[in-house]
């Protein structure tokens, strides 16, 4: 795509601006979600959080990670206040236009090339979660790794979200390095990635393979404590196609007279079943929505089933 050849970002640069956006969002929702600098901060997050997934699906022809990056480049058109004219593709070229237009390129309006999932077959995740969801795993422990280092957040697991932004970051390296064999940046990134948590954990040093390889070992390991071993089914009655997550969407911005466009969605754990709300919410008391100014969010505390849970493999987890 012309917006990402002109500027031949890194996936290590992508990487870093995407997470530092998501960081000045989150430390302004946290400390000051009244503050006129939040619906900038919330788009800057959505286009560099766009660009990244979409040149990891450029790249590994990840049909989820298409799909997400599609709907960010939706949601941020919609936000621009232009109609997506029911063109699957508006999103997209709105995307990468704007990212082209962010580093003074003026390329990226067209975007006739086909994309690399239309005609290709996905490159195989090496690991069980998401590509959208380990992306947004990176940001967040980003973010919580930083703002649990202020008294206001004494109570966040420093080093739990350090370790865990480690590995995501460094298999999103080693993905996009597998992917793209010629890039010996990415795999050299990768590569500094898993000696990084290696040392963390206290481990002896390797070679760069072997520190690559410890990424997706330490991860699997995680994995394995934080995810239900049984599959959901691919016709899971939570339409989460068997892949344990549904795309979400959890923020409105308000225009008054009861309309609201969607600003941000992330993937949410799903029940297995359709699901409903607590009337008894402590949250959102049982409206199933909170709200701040200017904005409506998807209150995920009292999520419930919807009814008597469907049949599936897995056991109903919490989001």
């Amino acid at each position: 795509m012309r917006a990402y050849r002109d500027e031949r970002p890194s996936i290590t640069r992508l990487i870093l601006e995407a997470r530092w956006a998501h960081y000045r969002l989150t430390d302004a929702l946290e400390h000051d979600p009244d503050n006129n600098a939040v619906p900038a901060l919330r788009r800057v997050k959505l286009l560099h959080t766009g660009a990244l997934i979409d040149v990891l699906a450029l790249r590994t022809r990840d049909p989820d990670l298409y799909e997400a990056a599609r709907d960010h480049g939706a949601i941020l058109r919609e936000l621009d206040h232009l109609a997506l004219d029911d063109h699957p593709r508006n999103g997209l070229n709105h995307l990468r236009a704007q990212y082209a237009r962010l580093h003074h390129h003026t390329h990226g309006d067209a975007c006739r090339a086909p994309h690399a999932t239309d005609d290709s077959l996905p490159l195989r995740r090496p690991f069980r979660r998401s590509g959208p969801r380990l992306v947004w795993q990176m940001l967040d422990t980003y973010a919580w790794a930083n703002l649990g280092l202020t008294p206001r957040f004494a109570a966040a697991d420093v080093a739990s979200e350090q370790r865990q932004h480690l590995m995501t970051r460094g298999l999103l390296l080693d993905w996009a390095a597998t992917a793209a064999p010629a890039d010996n940046a990415a795999a050299a990134a990768a590569a500094t990635a898993g000696h990084a948590l290696r040392a963390f954990d206290r481990r002896p040093a390797l070679s760069d393979l072997h520190a690559r390889a410890y990424l997706l070992d330490a991860f699997r390991d995680f994995d394995d404590q934080d995810e239900d071993d049984d599959p959901h089914p691919h016709d899971c009655a939570g339409r989460c196609d068997g892949t344990g997550e549904v795309l979400t969407v959890l923020t409105w911005e308000d225009h008054g007279d009861d309309i609201y466009t969607a600003v941000h969605q992330e993937p949410i754990l799903c029940f297995g079943a359709p699901t409903g709300h607590a009337p008894d919410c402590t949250t959102c008391e049982g409206h199933g929505f909170t709200y701040t100014p200017g904005y409506r969010e998807l209150c995920l505390a009292g999520r419930i089933f919807d009814g008597d849970p469907l049949p599936a493999t897995v056991t109903p987890q919490g989001a």
